[in-house]
């Protein structure tokens, strides 16, 4: 199957860089082991896993030049996978997630995430040290952009995409200020490695922006399927590894506006507003949390986003088209977890269920 066979080369690829990304922390070991320990704590957990990003950027890569992803290639990807890592550091923070432990020292998570943000700019240069100059500033612009982009997402998730100032907004607006937060996090992170990926492998500008259009749409849906995943309630919940099942209902403890939100908050009964605005302001109880997860379940609110989801997979999908099938396989195999993911399967079994009485 397509399925099994996307799994397999992702874990492939993962366990492919591994030694690579672990090859630029080792050296924090002689500085302090548990600074080395702060700054591998994601990475160790994710080696050998899933690692979308890598895989993106391997086989734009390998589509556009017709080979095997090279050495070079490799440090390339391990950069992506050092980049995100910064990133989750500094989102624990924003958002307050990762468990007690984690959150007791957030200033120490701030340090891991600039040594790894560096870490990976250490592993792009490595890997672009064969091209000439104008290429290397090319896609080095490219990779500081996603940071840029991704901050710039991060403001309006945690200042602007918030229910207390838009409360008063209609359905467009919402959903413009939403998309551009996702964009931000998410849609600019993959459309760029993609647009990496083709550039290193010597793809031409119609490949390329097929690539990242792909990109784009798929960081969309990556999105839009975490937002779901924050309604699932902690004892349904087993966590990834950059996200714990007690970071549960983060999303809408701190009023923010992902799509089942919007959609009860305009098309749901009063009641059912009433308790999400509760929510919201972050003064409901653990157990109206879980009356949340049973009203989105079943108002429609989990369904159309999903949805929405899979009008993102056929933006994604659309301009593969000039590629032949069996390119077009390795990328859409991605698409899968729009149709079944662990997250669709636990809200599932709260379908019909009803909400607890006051």
């Amino acid at each position: 199957m397509l399925k099994d066979l996307y799994k397999k080369l992702m874990t492939k690829t993962s366990t492919e860089i591994g030694d690579i990304i672990l090859s630029y922390l080792e050296p924090l070991k002689n500085e302090d082991t548990e600074l080395y320990d702060i700054c591998t704590e994601l990475l160790l957990k994710k080696i050998g896993t899933f690692e979308t990003r890598a895989y993106l950027m391997r086989f734009s890569f390998e589509t556009c030049s017709g080979k095997k992803w090279t050495a070079k290639v490799k440090h390339a990807c391990a950069a992506v996978e050092l980049e995100l890592a910064s990133m989750y550091y500094t989102n624990r923070i924003f958002d307050e997630k990762g468990g007690k432990k984690i959150l007791q020292k957030p200033n120490l998570q701030v340090i891991a995430a600039m040594i790894t943000r560096d870490l990976a700019s250490q592993a792009l240069t490595y890997a672009c040290s064969k091209l000439d100059y104008q290429e290397f500033v090319k896609i080095k612009d490219i990779f500081d952009e996603i940071n840029k982009i991704l901050y710039i997402g991060q403001f309006f998730e945690i200042e602007k995409n918030l229910y207390r100032d838009n409360m008063n907004l209609d359905w467009d607006k919402m959903l413009g200020l939403y998309y551009k937060r996702n964009y931000g996090v998410n849609g600019s992170y993959f459309e760029k490695i993609a647009i990496i990926g083709g550039i290193l492998g010597g793809g031409t500008k119609k490949q390329i922006n097929a690539l990242a259009e792909f990109g784009k749409n798929f960081g969309m849906v990556q999105q839009i399927i975490n937002d779901i995943g924050d309604f699932v309630p902690p004892e349904h919940n087993l966590g990834t590894e950059e996200k714990l099942p007690e970071d549960a209902y983060s999303d809408i403890k701190h009023g923010k506006l992902t799509l089942p939100i919007i959609y009860t908050l305009i098309r749901g009964k009063d009641e059912e507003k009433k308790l999400l605005i509760k929510a919201l302001k972050n003064q409901a109880a653990p157990d109206e949390l879980l009356d949340i997860t049973k009203i989105l379940v079943n108002n429609g609110a989990i369904d159309y986003t999903k949805k929405i989801v899979l009008d993102f997979v056929r933006a994604a999908k659309t301009p593969l088209a000039i590629f032949d099938q069996k390119i077009k396989d390795l990328f859409e195999a991605m698409c899968f977890v729009a149709y079944t993911n662990r997250y669709y399967k636990e809200l599932d079994k709260l379908k019909n269920s009803r909400q607890r009485k006051t």
